[in-house]
């Protein structure tokens, strides 16, 4: 299973050859985004009918979308006190997306390299950073 980071469906949306070619690797998996990350495109609507269809579309594109539970929310904070040990700070909606992943036991498929591409974390964690440069 892969669990899109919000960065990625955005460039979905926007057919970035770059972004699909690299996901192409992964067609026989079940692919699925964050509640959160579902949330975050809402929240670029103006809309409730805006967001409504951006819901349908959600839903429809992805096998699934995965929900934020106490689980996930155990596993954040576990993630969040070893990356901080070892000096990474991640931001707290990607730090919840990226727990959404790992607790899903995914694979985390991210285009912020700032982020997430860092070797303290790919030693905790299954993350994808995808790079179109």
């Amino acid at each position: 299973m892969i669990v899109l980071d919000r960065d990625i469906v955005a460039n979905l949306v926007e057919t970035d050859q770059s972004v699909i070619n690299h996901l192409h690797q992964y067609s026989s998996e079940e692919w699925t985004i964050p509640s959160l990350v579902a949330w975050e495109s809402y929240k670029a609507q103006d809309s409730r009918t805006e967001m409504r269809q951006t819901q349908s579309t959600l839903r429809s594109n992805f096998d699934r979308i995965v929900d934020f539970t106490d689980d996930t929310a155990l596993e954040a904070a576990y993630l969040d006190e070893k990356l901080q040990s070892q000096g990474v700070n991640v931001p707290p909606v990607d730090l919840l997306n990226l727990a959404t992943a790992h607790e899903a036991n995914g694979t985390f498929v991210t285009h912020n390299r700032n982020d997430f591409d860092r070797p303290p974390l790919h030693d905790l964690v299954d993350v994808d950073v995808v790079n179109t440069d």
